[in-house]
C-alpha cells in the first residue's frame, strides 16, 4: 500500500494511520452517498471523505476531484469518487477504467434518488393510500418517461462525444455553447405541477413530453442534417442500455428536481385528500358513538403520522432503496463490483 502524503492532504486536525484511506468527492451531499456505498460493500475499510481539495482552496466539483495532481497520486490510499455524467456510456478515460476512480455509472447520485421502486415506497409511507384506490404507479411512469426520452439520449450522447473529442485534442479545440443546453433540457424534461393529471397513470404528461422531445429532435435535425447515430447506437447496444432505463442516464438534477419531486408532490397531495375524504364518508355511515370514537382515533393517528413524515427528506435518501434492492438496481451492482475488487486488491 502507498503511504499517504500527510503534508499535502487536508486532515482537519485528525491523525492519519497508514491503514486509513483518503477519498475526495464532489461535494458534501456526495460524502453521504459514497460513505453509505463503502459501508455497505466494504465496511472494514477506514475511509475519510473530503468534499474538496486543499490545492483548490476548498472548491468542490468534479473537476476539482479529477485534477492532474489527484489523478497522478491516486492509489490504494487515495481514491476519487465522482458522478459519471455521460462519460461512462462514452467510455471516456480516465473515468472508465482507472482503478482508483469510483463513479456512479448513472448520470449522477440524483438518478439513484429517483429509483422507481423507492418513489413508490415513499408514496406509501407519506400518504398511506387506501388499498382499494386505483394507485398511480411510479414504476410504470418512469418506464414510460424513459422510453419517450430515449431518442433524445442518443443525440445527447452524440454531442457529448463530440465535445469530449474536442477537449482531448492538442491544443484543445475551443468549445462553443452546447447545442442542447441545460435550459433546452429543462424546457423538455420538466413537468409543471398545475398541468399534471394522474388519469391513466399521467398518460397526458407522457404525451406532452413526447411532443416536446420530438420538437427538439426536429430542431436538431434541421440544424445538423448530417448526424450519424450508428456509433452511438452501437455503444448503447454494447453496454446493454435499455430504453425503459433511460432515466439512469438523463441529467439527474433535472430529473430529481423537476420531474420526480413535482410528480411526488402531486401524488401524495391527491392521496392525502382521498384519505381524508374516506374518513368523512365513513363517518356518515356510522351510527354509534363508540364506532365514531374509533374512527376519530384512526383519523387522528393518520394525521399525526403524515404530519411527522417529510417526504422530501425521504426522497433525498432514496438511493438507500437501491442498496436494499440490489437485483433491481443494476448500476449499483457495478459499483459494488468495483468496491469489492478494490477491497480484494487492498487486502
Amino acid at each position: 500500500m502507498t503511504d499517504i502524503d500527510i503534508e499535502n492532504y487536508p486532515l482537519d486536525g485528525e491523525s492519519i494511520l497508514l491503514d486509513q484511506i483518503i477519498c475526495y468527492v464532489e461535494g458534501i451531499e456526495d460524502v453521504h452517498f459514497w460513505k453509505d456505498i463503502f459501508d455497505s460493500f466494504a465496511p472494514e475499510l477506514r475511509i475519510i471523505f473530503y468534499p474538496y481539495s486543499r490545492e483548490n482552496n476548498l472548491k468542490s466539483g468534479k473537476q476539482t476531484v479529477l485534477t492532474e495532481r489527484n489523478l497522478k497520486n491516486a492509489s490504494a490510499s487515495l481514491i476519487l469518487c465522482v458522478d459519471s455524467d455521460l462519460e461512462y456510456l462514452l467510455k471516456n478515460e480516465p473515468l472508465f477504467s482507472h482503478p482508483y476512480i469510483f463513479h456512479t455509472y448513472t448520470y449522477s447520485i440524483e438518478n439513484y434518488k429517483i429509483f422507481p421502486e423507492a418513489l413508490a415506497r415513499i408514496v406509501e409511507k407519506s400518504s398511506v393510500p387506501e388499498t382499494n384506490t386505483r394507485r398511480f404507479s411510479f414504476v410504470n411512469f418512469i418506464k414510460d418517461y424513459s422510453k419517450v426520452t430515449y431518442p433524445l439520449l442518443r443525440y445527447l450522447l452524440y454531442f457529448e462525444k463530440r465535445k469530449l473529442e474536442q477537449m482531448t485534442r492538442k491544443p484543445p479545440d475551443v468549445i462553443s455553447e452546447p447545442l442542447i443546453s441545460e435550459k433546452n433540457l429543462k424546457s423538455v424534461f420538466c413537468i409543471k405541477s398545475k398541468e399534471i393529471d394522474l388519469v391513466d397513470n399521467a398518460n397526458e404528461v407522457i404525451t406532452e413530453l413526447k411532443n416536446r422531445v420530438s420538437h427538439l429532435i426536429d430542431q436538431i435535425k434541421k440544424k445538423h442534417s448530417n448526424i450519424d447515430l450508428n456509433q452511438i447506437d452501437n455503444i448503447l447496444s454494447e453496454l446493454n442500455i435499455k430504453e425503459e432505463e433511460t432515466y439512469w442516464y438523463l441529467n439527474g438534477h433535472i430529473m430529481y428536481d423537476c420531474v420526480a419531486k413535482i410528480m411526488m408532490g402531486k401524488v401524495i397531495s391527491d392521496y392525502r385528500k382521498e384519505k381524508r375524504e374516506w374518513f368523512r364518508l365513513q363517518k356518515e355511515k356510522l351510527e354509534s358513538q363508540e364506532e365514531m370514537k374509533i374512527l376519530e382515533d384512526k383519523k387522528n393517528e393518520y394525521n399525526n403520522r403524515i404530519k411527522n413524515i417529510d417526504w422530501k427528506t425521504l426522497m433525498n435518501d432514496g438511493y438507500m432503496y437501491c442498496l436494499i434492492s440490489l437485483k433491481k438496481c443494476h448500476p449499483i451492482q457495478k459499483i459494488k463490483q468495483d468496491v469489492e475488487q478494490y477491497w480484494d486488491s487492498y487486502c
